[in-house]
């Protein structure tokens, strides 16, 4: 019986900046009948399945003849788009049930569309999805958080060597790095050409990360923004959410300034604990 590809740990940045895909010939899907596509990332990794934990902000019926649902999933860093339909039927069960916004996990096939050429889209179809807590989904965090930051550390590397292609695949086999991860290093320098500036904004994309689930603390008795932002949601949201416009007037009313509050609401977003259930309206994910 054949194996099924390791579910990989990636964050919605560095898989939305994803965009180079391959087959290998020689490997062969857990049916035993086509080869293995994989999708490569900026910093190496080769994707076939993916393991990722969010919140569910979205989730529309997009088919005509059939039912093939969408759904954003969304954790710190950005949204995976999801894709489920009549070959899903679990999945299109789960998300035509589920009532939003949720935590949930999903281990899922990486897809790669492109409607024409340079415009490319990546998305998963889910082989499994589940309802967590947000305890999970901070574990999920933290978790990928230390595989990325590991995969960046052993890509400055690879660049710093100077060596590309066949070289730089066997220096870095020789340092004892895996297989799986010296190709895709070396394949994502030829493809993408990924330099040390890209590196340090991804780096600081999963720092922020962390950051969304570590508790703020304060010197003063002054309530940070993110929770002043939060109360003033809750007490105005009577069920159907509240109107943008009106929630930058009440903060200004209560000292803050405008762009403070908009970057809060950003950071609010980002982290999942708020959503946009349609243009100018927010609700608080409880």
């Amino acid at each position: 019986m054949v194996e099924r590809e390791v579910a990989k740990r990636l964050f919605a940045k560095e898989f939305n900046d994803s965009k180079f895909s391959l087959y290998s010939p020689n490997e062969v899907s857990r049916d035993g009948g086509h080869a293995t596509n994989f999708l490569v990332s900026p910093v190496g990794s080769k994707i076939n399945r993916l393991f990722v934990a969010g919140v569910v902000t979205e989730v529309d019926n997009i088919g005509t003849e059939h039912d093939l649902w969408r759904a954003r999933v969304v954790d710190p860093s950005g949204v995976f788009i999801i894709y489920a339909g009549q070959y899903q039927p679990e999945a299109s069960i789960f998300l035509s049930t589920l009532e939003i916004p949720e935590h949930v996990s999903v281990v899922g096939k990486a897809r790669i569309y492109e409607p024409e050429a340079g415009s490319v889209f990546v998305s998963l179809r889910p082989e499994d999805i589940n309802v967590i807590d947000a305890g999970t989904r901070n574990r999920w965090i933290v978790d990928t958080a230390e595989l990325t930051l590991d995969r960046i550390d052993v890509f400055s590397t690879a660049i710093a060597s100077g060596l590309a292609g066949t070289e730089l695949f066997e220096h870095l086999v020789r340092d004892n790095i895996p297989q799986e991860l010296a190709e895709g290093i070396s394949l994502a320098i030829g493809h993408y050409h990924t330099d040390q500036g890209y590196l340090n904004k991804l780096k600081g994309v999963v720092l922020d990360c962390i950051r969304s689930i570590i508790p703020e603390s304060s010197g003063s008795n002054t309530v940070p923004d993110k929770d002043l932002i939060l109360e003033i949601m809750k007490e105005m949201d009577m069920g159907k959410g509240i109107d943008y416009a009106e929630l930058i007037i009440i903060a200004k009313s209560r000292g803050m300034v405008e762009d403070a509050i908009v970057a809060e609401v950003r950071k609010l977003l980002a982290r999942g604990m708020c959503y946009e259930p349609k243009i100018g309206i927010l609700k608080v994910v409880s």
